[in-house]
């Protein structure tokens, strides 16, 4: 294995750490990568703590953050926000009382680090920022998630090699024609006291597809399956090192749709090698168990408060006698909304060998601690130009571009609500044709078509599809549109894409993104949505003449893990395309983002020769930047971006009803009609409205804040009491309605 890029080499290019933020654009940039060789940062074996033969009993202590996505201060720029929730500044106040605690602590970030929250406009930094933070944290193990290849290859080799600690994943190698070595390390072996700490990484497979227009983000590098790399990566540690602790750091969901094995599976089959699985990638919190013991018991949670801490009337018993049979997973959260913590107890047998005697997994939430101070000062400069670049006023919003009684984004507004958000239910835009996902599309068929039209193509857009990724954003009357609107309205760099695709699988398609809810009982006074789906996966669909319905009492599509259809979708009539009858056997040209076309091209629905246009290459190649593009025109040209050239009411779910363009209902579906029936469903959501309720949010996987289970007068496990409700408070009070908020988070 060759070894490349070594620590002296590193060193000389991290200088002046303390003004690390206004420094990093003028570090020597270093040699790139050479294609086959292995990025290896440290020694395979680190000692943190040499051997002392008269300690019988220590505590081993690791932490991990995942999916930091960009969060180095607790601020949300496109949200021009404090974010209590979030950030490495907040994560070293925590560190500093863990390190006070143990300072032989080993600090584990799980990926999806350097993409988002503003973090691409220092992408052209030697080191980026975010890579400075964790240096200046000291952070021991980084594993690469996916989203660190959303970007050229040249951007993951430079941040990986100046990061000072291991980067590790087992299942990232060259390909075959460079040599087939590993990308890097799949592990990294510690030493604390003697006792033998072993880290087994892993990023998901399916980089490819996710980035299958852009095959330059991964260029020579082919990503392995989960399983088979870390069964072989954990059986040659345990044969060369004889670790006491084995870890696993997986950027990986529990049960991610094209992974034959996601962490579930893992836990399940590699029982008997690891002992504690950190994993990112799902952005959820959550501390479960899973036991193989006779019978499996796969992910049984573990902890009763919230995901804060294990309970160990729970857990049982872990130790030397049944660790066989047992391992214990935790996530974190995204953006830093906690450390996941584990504490893993040893002590010495009588041969002197170490022993594990028990475990204790914790989440240590950020909420209430302040930015770590030194951070604050180190950031500065990154953070005022992030701020600078998300406030660059753009134009002026004219009419409100979601048709709720407020022109609010959540469906349960009531004309008392003029400060804010109830955030309750569910954005009005995903379940009723608005002007605000219609801005999107109308975006992407505009550029799209440009495209098109250079590159002499005879074809042009008839359907584009996008999702509303924020359940935040929204665009209201008398508005400035901000920089940061865009966003905060499309918040991922994907590029745009035209491609052809058969009018079947296009009816395929958007039964797909429809199974995200669940199916419609009678009396329901909202939709759900399936926790096993992220929100973003979501698509709405729009196009000149083309008209759908969505009926959710049909019957939904599903699928295998290997995205194999074991049931036929109905939910979706797709009545006209192009002005014309939908024909199955057609081909239409679909605008799509470069995200999406890996999903569809996994599933067969096309293939790369199908597309027609991508805007890699193009000078502004990113959605969200021809979105902020297309405002400052329309602004310069009509005054204003107004909403009323954006609607477009071409679907509608039946259970809601069609709504014309001021997105009034003439016909109300059964939804609607159950909220306005002068009875039970009538008073239940006033109650909802009047925040003296709360419905069920959903635990799954990305899905932010959707409802788990409709909201019904019949089913009284559908809602619950807002703890802070007080009949004598105006929900117009800001300060009552954050309450409120709060209450429903309980």
């Amino acid at each position: 294995m060759k070894l490349t890029h070594q620590k002296a080499l590193l060193a000389a290019s991290l200088v002046a750490l303390a003004g690390c933020s206004s420094d990093s654009k003028d570090k020597p940039v270093l040699p790139p990568v050479s294609e086959g060789e292995t990025i290896i940062n440290t020694p395979e074996v680190i000692v943190k703590a040499e051997d002392n033969p008269d300690l019988q009993r220590q505590t081993i202590t690791l932490g991990a953050t995942g999916d930091m996505h960009g969060y180095i201060r607790a601020w949300d720029y496109a949200q021009h926000a404090e974010a209590a929730d979030t950030s490495f500044a907040k994560i070293q106040s925590v560190m500093n009382a863990e390190r006070a605690k143990d300072e032989n602590i080993i600090l584990i970030d799980l990926g999806d680090t350097v993409q988002g929250n503003s973090a691409e406009l220092f992408n052209d930094y030697p080191t980026h920022p975010v890579v400075e933070a964790m240096i200046h944290m000291e952070y021991d193990v980084w594993v690469p998630g996916n989203h660190e290849f959303d970007f050229d290859r040249s951007f993951i080799d430079r941040n990986l090699v100046n990061f000072d600690g291991a980067v590790i994943s087992a299942n990232v190698y060259w390909n075959e024609e460079h040599g087939g070595a590993p990308y890097m390390r799949g592990h990294q072996i510690f030493q604390i006291n003697g006792a033998t700490v072993a880290v087994i990484g892993v990023t998901p497979s399916l980089v490819p597809q996710w980035q299958a227009s852009q095959p330059d983000n991964y260029r020579n590098l082919e990503f392995r399956d989960e399983l088979a790399t870390i069964s072989a990566t954990v059986d040659q540690v345990i044969e060369a090192h004889q670790p006491d602790v084995v870890i696993g750091a997986f950027h990986l969901s529990r049960n991610e749709s094209g992974i034959d094995c996601g962490v579930h599976c893992l836990s399940e089959e590699l029982v008997d090698k690891f002992d504690v699985m950190f994993m990112g990638h799902e952005h959820a919190q959550f501390i479960e168990q899973t036991t193989v013991d006779g019978q499996s018991e796969v992910g049984q949670s573990i902890s009763s408060d919230g995901a804060l801490t294990e309970d160990k009337g729970l857990s049982g018993v872990y130790n030397a006698d049944n660790r066989h049979t047992k391992v214990k997973i935790i996530e974190p959260g995204r953006f830093g909304w906690a450390l996941a913590k584990a504490e893993i107890e040893l002590e010495r047998d009588d041969a002197g060998q170490w022993q594990i005697v028990d475990t204790t997994l914790s989440n240590v939430r950020v909420r209430e601690e302040g930015e770590d101070d030194t951070m604050v000062a180190m950031f500065d400069e990154v953070h005022q130009l992030a701020i600078e670049d998300a406030t660059t006023p753009i134009g002026t919003v004219e009419g409100n571009f979601t048709f709720s009684e407020t022109g609010m984004a959540d469906e349960a507004t009531n004309t008392a609500m003029t400060n804010g958000r109830l955030y309750s239910t569910i954005h009005h835009a995903k379940v009723a044709d608005m002007p605000l996902v219609d801005l999107i599309q109308y975006v992407q068929i505009k550029n799209a078509n440009a495209g098109l039209e250079a590159l002499n193509s005879p074809y042009r857009v008839e359907v584009s599809a996008a999702a509303l990724f924020s359940d935040q954003s929204n665009l209201v009357d008398g508005q400035k549109y901000e920089k940061r609107h865009s966003a905060e309205l499309y918040r991922y760099d994907n590029n745009l894409m035209a491609v052809r695709i058969l009018g079947e699988h296009l009816k395929d398609y958007m039964e797909w993104s429809y199974n995200y809810l669940k199916g419609y009982s009678e009396g329901d006074l909202t939709v759900a949505f399936n926790g096993d789906i992220p929100s973003f996966n979501y698509d709405l669909f729009d196009g000149e003449g083309f008209y759908y319905t969505v009926d959710l009492s049909k019957q939904n599509r599903e699928e295998d893990q290997d995205a194999n259809r074991i049931q036929e979708g109905e939910r979706i009539e797709i009545l006209e395309i192009g002005g014309a009858p939908f024909d199955p056997e057609a081909i239409y040209t679909l605008a799509v983002n470069n995200y999406r076309f890996g999903d569809l091209v996994r599933r067969g629905w096309v293939r790369p020769v199908d597309v027609l246009y991508d805007s890699v290459n193009e000078q502004v190649f990113a959605i969200r930047d021809m979105l902020t593009a297309m405002v400052g025109e329309y602004s310069d040209q009509y005054g204003a971006l107004k909403a009323d050239q954006f609607i477009n009411q071409n679907w509608h779910f039946v259970q809601y009803g069609q709504a014309d363009e001021q997105g009034q209902v003439a016909e109300p579906g059964a939804i609607l009609q159950a909220r306005a029936d002068d009875a039970e469903g009538q008073a239940l959501w006033s109650r909802l409205q009047n925040g003296e309720i709360c419905v069920i949010i959903g635990d799954g996987s990305k899905g932010g804040n959707s409802i788990g289970e409709a909201l019904n007068p019949a089913d009284a496990d559908s809602y619950f009491e807002n703890p802070n409700f007080d009949p004598e408070q105006d929900i117009s009070n800001p300060e009552y309605l954050a309450a409120l908020i709060e209450g429903c988070k309980e």
